[in-house]
């Protein structure tokens, strides 16, 4: 199995012009990484979505701006 060595928690990326925080990453399904993309509304709540690791690249790839976090 290959297991890519990126670690994107806390980045932010440009979805259809809302900023989702990737929240979380967590293995699934026994073969795949997941990542958990969380975007703050207005009214303070939260909606999330689930990515795979693949669609998540092919967001950042297709020309979304992501944003570094400083450590």
């Amino acid at each position: 199995m290959e297991t890519k060595k990126l670690n994107r928690i806390g980045h932010r990326v440009n979805i259809n012009n809302k900023e989702w925080r990737v929240a979380q990453k967590t293995f699934k399904y026994g073969r795949e990484w997941q990542y958990t993309l969380s975007h703050e509304t207005v009214d303070g709540s939260y909606e999330s979505i689930n990515l795979n690791e693949n669609a998540l690249e092919q967001i950042i790839k297709s020309g979304s701006k992501v944003i570094d976090v400083k450590k």
